[in-house]
Formats: C-alpha cells, sequence, structure tokens
C-alpha cells in the first residue's frame, strides 16, 4: 500500500498539480488531505476544480483546518478589507469562496482514525487530533500532552509547514511538510509518501521544484500587491526560498507597532509598521 500524503496547499494549484502528478507517477493508491485548501495564493478556484477533480478518479480523504474554518465563519470578517496587509488576503478569498466549497468544508472532520487491514491505525489531523490550530510537529507547547491524547501510534499532522516529527511516550507525529507554501526547503513542494513495508509504516520525504514564477506572475494578474501589499512581499520571498515566514513578519509587525502605539490588537496593525517589518527582514 502506497499513500500520498500532502498538507497546507494554501491556494497553491500550480505545486498541487505538480505534486499530485508526481504521486501518481510513483504509483499512490490513495491520498489522504491534512487541510488548509486555501490561503494566501491566487486563482482559489483552480487550486480546489484540481480538488473535486482528483476526488472524482482516486481514492481521496479530506481533514479540515485552520483556514477552512476561517471560510465557515469562524473569524470577525467585518475588519477585512482590500488594501490592508493582514487582512487583505482574506478579504480576497473570502469574496472567492463558493457555496460548493463551504459546504465541502462544513462536511470534513479535523480528524479521523484510518484503519486498513493488517497495518497499524493512523490518525490523521491538521493541527493535532484535538485542535485543528493546536501544533504538534515542530513541537508547541502542548505537543505531549496532545500526542498522550492520541488513539494510534502514528499521528500525520500539518499546520506548521515543515517537514519533521516528534516521537513520545511511543507515538510517532510526522508532518509531511506544506505543498504550497513550504518553509525552510528552499522554495520547494513538499508532500509524504507513506509505504506498507512488511506490516508497519514507512515515512519518504518528497521535495519538488515546480514553477514558483507562474504563482507569483498569477499573483500580479490578481492584483494581490495592491490587495494585501506587505503580506504578498513575504509570500513572494517565502516562495522563492527566502528562510522567513508570513506568522514570524507579522508577529514582528505587532510588535513594532506596540513600541509605536502603546498597544497593539490583531489585525489593527498600520501599514507602517508592516513596511519596517518587512524592511527588516529584506523582502
Amino acid at each position: 500500500m502506497r499513500i500520498a500524503v500532502m498538507a497546507d496547499i494554501h491556494g497553491n494549484h500550480v505545486a498541487l498539480e505538480t505534486c499530485l502528478a508526481h504521486a501518481e507517477s510513483q504509483g499512490a493508491q490513495a491520498y489522504w488531505f491534512l487541510g488548509d485548501y486555501l490561503g494566501e495564493l491566487p486563482c482559489p478556484q483552480r487550486t480546489m476544480a484540481a480538488l473535486y477533480a482528483w476526488q472524482e478518479t482516486h481514492d481521496c480523504t479530506f481533514i479540515r483546518g485552520n483556514k477552512e474554518n476561517y471560510w465557515l465563519g469562524a473569524l470577525d470578517t467585518s475588519p477585512w478589507r482590500r488594501g490592508d496587509s493582514t487582512t487583505g488576503v482574506l478579504w480576497y478569498m473570502n469574496q472567492r469562496v463558493t457555496e460548493k466549497d463551504k459546504a465541502f468544508f462544513a462536511s470534513l472532520p479535523i480528524a479521523r482514525v484510518m484503519e486498513l487491514p493488517g497495518l497499524p491505525a493512523v490518525t490523521i489531523c491538521h493541527g493535532s487530533p484535538r485542535a485543528v490550530g493546536e501544533c504538534l510537529v515542530p513541537p508547541g507547547d502542548t505537543t505531549y500532552e496532545a500526542m498522550e491524547a492520541a488513539e494510534t501510534p502514528l499521528i500525520l499532522c500539518g499546520h506548521r509547514h515543515r517537514q519533521a516529527f516528534v516521537e513520545h511516550a511511543g507515538r510517532r507525529a510526522v508532518n509531511p511538510g506544506s505543498v504550497g507554501v513550504s518553509l525552510q526547503s528552499g522554495g520547494k513542494a513538499e508532500y509524504m509518501l507513506l509505504d506498507d513495508i512488511g506490516g508497519q509504516w514507512h515515512e519518504t520525504m518528497i521535495h519538488l521544484d515546480y514553477d514558483v514564477e507562474q504563482v507569483i506572475r498569477e499573483m500580479q494578474e490578481e492584483d494581490l500587491f495592491s490587495i494585501a501589499p506587505c503580506w504578498m512581499r513575504v509570500t513572494t520571498g517565502v516562495l522563492r526560498g527566502l528562510n522567513v515566514s508570513q506568522a514570524s513578519v507579522l508577529r514582528r509587525a505587532m510588535a513594532l507597532c506596540e513600541q509605536g502605539e502603546g498597544h497593539c490588537e490583531w489585525p489593527y496593525i498600520p501599514e507602517q509598521y508592516w513596511e519596517a517589518a518587512c524592511n527588516e527582514v529584506g523582502v
């Protein structure tokens, strides 16, 4: 049995199509998707069309991530606006998610135990088996507690956009990396092949080149650099392999805002602090 495990596509249909084609060429018999199908990248309906089409012809299992909760109303959308680096991309995506997409996202569990004959059961989730936003790999403050509560010895999770694993209390949690916005990968698309070898699971991490510049051209065509100026500057750097993340720049912008204003509350971060944070990291 060979299974392709993919997480954190974030709307990067170019990277997704590259990973799907590669997995099929490697003989994948099933596909497990660990959430965050749309994020900050352009032309979201191309990503959803690719996923819907793949589901029609392949054995697919989908899990809900934190981004899916956004499009289902988990956040207050009233501050989201065009031209704002903090919320512009949320505004853009929220305009393009369809009712079909929302119904699909609402149908997805946040975790599922996968049981295949003759093999150890596997838990698949986005953040952790108990919360979409809880981090397992790389480890966060509650990683070990969440692993101890898991039902299976192997847990597959996404959310942190890095290929890594953690072992604790007889359990192993593995992150296959991010298809669409991978961190610390040199700008490659990432996923994992999970193989049955002698009745046990074996992981192979995959790193693929894809047409990053096509994605950036589509960002320009969709006017995303006006819709979410600094967020797109950081995203461009990440796609091209810069060792930075949107979350780290956001934290720095908020810290600068706190220093300058005496307080800072997401998502109300003036553009001047985003600009300063971007200049610090060189994007």
